[in-house]
């Protein structure tokens, strides 16, 4: 967990934004050099598939299945970072509801697994009580920030 407190702000990372950021960006030029192959080379069936593949690749990364990974808190509100290539960052206000909720992951469904819940927002998934903390901090400072 990384917490960055300012006077003001309250920067939360739930999982490596950096490592987020990085396989989208990695995933983006592979399927982007693929698609400049392919015009070089002309062959249009292999454009169609990387422009689909580039469409299936922005809606994953703007899906349900993935959550926001950093929150900063301030008075201006809730601003919640999902990635650089995702279109659904968003400032929520200091008034939207927030709930810890679980969930069982993994093959066999086994896996006890949390998540943030803010307004219709949901974080990416975490185990462990350090991660389950971090959680509990991102609610805690929201309250704070709305009693102020």
């Amino acid at each position: 967990m990384l917490k960055i407190e300012n006077m003001e702000t309250q920067i939360f990372i739930i999982k490596s934004l950096f490592v987020q950021n990085t396989i989208m960006l990695l995933s983006l030029g592979v399927v982007l050099f693929l698609f400049i192959l392919a015009l070089k080379k002309k062959r249009q069936k292999s454009v169609i598939a990387t422009l689909i593949w580039i469409a299936i690749m922005f809606w994953f990364f703007n899906s349900p299945f993935f959550g926001f990974s950093a929150v900063s808190v301030s008075r201006d509100g809730v601003r919640l970072n999902y990635g650089i290539l995702s279109m659904r960052n968003d400032l929520l206000p200091l008034e939207s509801s927030w709930k810890i909720e679980n969930y069982f992951g993994g093959i066999r469904r086994m896996e006890r697994l949390h998540f943030l819940r803010i307004g219709n927002h949901e974080s990416m998934k975490v185990r462990g009580a350090e991660d389950l903390k971090t959680l509990q901090e991102i609610g805690k400072a929201v309250d704070v920030m709305r009693s102020r």
